[in-house]
């Protein structure tokens, strides 16, 4: 079977990047990712999600836009190692890696990963997600819970694995890997979700 012909109830062996980055669009959205050749499914992301990504990306743009730095950033965004493909919800990734119709960026070239935490994701945002990407040695992740309440947990790279400095939940500026500095502000995300 040729990589152009990869469908789920087809598939016999361990999962490629490849295998998965060629697999037809999901009717539902659904979202596919690989650790280790083993295949991830999530369900796509619901409304509360999506604009919780959306107001964070703006923010971090902003942030980006102000102090210059050689970086790009986006929503789901799939970065990859080599046998794994994630779809990072909130990606600040080398400008160098990530020129026009880029369709994957190194793990290498992040600086900064985010999860938002959903109730068909947990364990792997949680848990899962930032120990792979501390691995990879990306020097920051953020966890972003949306329950009880919308709040980001920043974590730096120390080491081989991720120490939590900081929660926001208000309005805060965070360092993220000492290259720029974003305001975070909590308020107007909880305006955009309050519509």
């Amino acid at each position: 079977m040729s990589v152009a012909e990869t469908r789920v109830d087809d598939h016999e062996r361990p999962w490629t990047v490849e295998d998965v980055l060629a697999l037809p669009e999901h009717p539902a959205r659904a979202r596919f990712e690989l650790v280790d050749g083993v295949l991830m499914m999530s369900p796509a992301p619901d409304w509360d999600h999506q604009t919780v990504s959306s107001e964070l990306h703006s923010q971090i743009k902003a942030a980006l836009a102000r102090s210059g730095a050689p970086f790009r950033s986006g929503e789901a965004v799939n970065v990859t190692g080599e046998s794994r493909l994630f779809i990072s919800d909130i990606a600040v990734v080398d400008r160098a890696a990530a020129p026009r119709g880029t369709l994957t960026v190194p793990l290498e070239a992040a600086v900064l990963l985010g999860e938002i935490v959903s109730p068909s994701n947990r364990a792997a945002d949680r848990v899962l997600k930032p120990v792979l990407y501390a691995q990879a040695k990306v020097p920051a992740f953020w966890r972003v819970e949306l329950e009880p309440d919308v709040r980001v947990v920043v974590h730096e790279l120390d080491g081989a694995t991720y120490r939590e400095v900081a929660t926001v939940t208000e309005k805060q500026s965070v360092d993220v890997a000492g290259v720029f500095t974003v305001d975070l502000d909590l308020d107007a995300v909880r305006r955009e979700l309050e519509g």
